[in-house]
């Protein structure tokens, strides 16, 4: 299993395995339940994530620069 860099919802930031390319996250504390999916993202070379299903694809983006430490000229 690959670890992938989560964006948005409670795992944003941490890298996180998974046997699948979707699963739910239940938050133990709140009990909030976040639904990640496998999108793999336009750069060079071409970079998978998980991304919180609340999350735009575009936005998604974004934050991956960020969280890759570039800067984003949206």
């Amino acid at each position: 299993m690959q670890r992938l860099k989560c964006i948005g919802g409670p795992l944003y930031g941490l890298e996180y395995s998974h046997s699948q390319n979707e699963f739910q996250f239940i938050d133990k504390q709140t009990g909030k339940e976040t639904s990640y999916h496998k999108l793999i993202l336009d750069f060079t070379p071409p970079q998978a994530f998980f991304i919180a299903e609340s999350i735009s694809p575009d936005f998604a983006y974004a934050l991956a620069l960020q969280l890759m430490g570039q800067q984003s000229y949206l």
